[in-house]
């Protein structure tokens, strides 16, 4: 009786060893399956990098950088507990000074030019994000990818100077110009490495805080090409222009 006893008794501790593990199989299957959602905004700090600094005696230089924004939201598809593919969509204003000299100017084209652009992007962006093991209410977070950007606004104010065979002539707009083929091109498309760093902070049981800063490198196709201003006879270039940015990112997933 005993040992009928202890075998019911060892079978129902199996039974309920074998449902608990399946249970818990269920539970993180499910969390590994969650998907979270967050909001942010991040100032920035752009500027434009000709590639090509200098063509003979023609000289392509940054001009400053300008201070822009981006907000958007963000979503972390997570198929381990520290791996995860961090995407979303986000609208970033942006853009950058890009000055240019040409000492041997000749008559009609520009001996320099001066151009600060202001440019808006819908992006969205794919990166592979790295996460610790959660340390009391911090985990820390590394994530690199790609971000593909669509131009949805492009202006400019400029000055250009132009070599005439009797008094040089400065042509000079002070107030932002939609770019369109009349005073330059933008790329439509653009693509841009993303890395970043920060640490999300528990708040509650389906809140974090988020805070991150993030390098965007633009490297493909040049950003900028002005060779030719049909609104004065001045022609140039510009150099291989491409657009970078240092993002902080403040935000919450929910």
């Amino acid at each position: 009786m005993k040992k009928q006893l202890l075998t019911i008794a060892m079978l129902g501790l199996t039974i309920l060893n074998t449902q608990a593990q399946s249970d818990y199989a269920t539970s993180s299957s499910e969390t590994l399956k969650k998907i979270r959602f967050g909001v942010y905004v991040a100032p920035n700090l752009s500027f434009m990098r000709p590639s090509a600094a200098k063509d003979g005696a023609k000289t392509q230089e940054n001009g400053g950088n300008k201070i822009g924004f981006t907000y958007g939201i963000m979503a972390d598809f997570n198929f381990t507990e520290n791996y995860a593919i961090a995407t979303g969509l986000q609208v970033n204003t942006t853009g950058g000074k890009i000055n240019t000299l040409n000492p041997i100017a000749l008559d009609n084209e520009a001996i320099s030019t001066k151009f600060d652009y202001t440019l808006q992007y819908l992006e969205v962006p794919v990166a592979l994000k790295l996460k610790t093991d959660q340390m009391g209410k911090f985990t820390i977070f590394g994530q690199a990818g790609l971000t593909i950007g669509f131009n949805i606004s492009k202006k400019a104010t400029y000055e250009i100077l132009q070599k005439r065979a009797t008094t040089d002539t400065t042509y000079q707009i002070t107030e932002k110009e939609k770019i369109t083929g009349g005073i330059g091109n933008i790329a439509p498309v653009v693509f841009q490495m993303n890395v970043g760093a920060g640490v999300q902070y528990m708040i509650g049981s389906k809140l974090d805080g988020y805070v991150g800063l993030f390098f965007n490198n633009g490297f493909a196709p040049n950003v900028t090409d002005p060779t030719k201003y049909t609104n004065t006879p001045a022609t140039f270039t510009d150099g291989n222009t491409r657009l970078n940015n240092f993002a902080v990112r403040l935000g919450f997933y929910f």
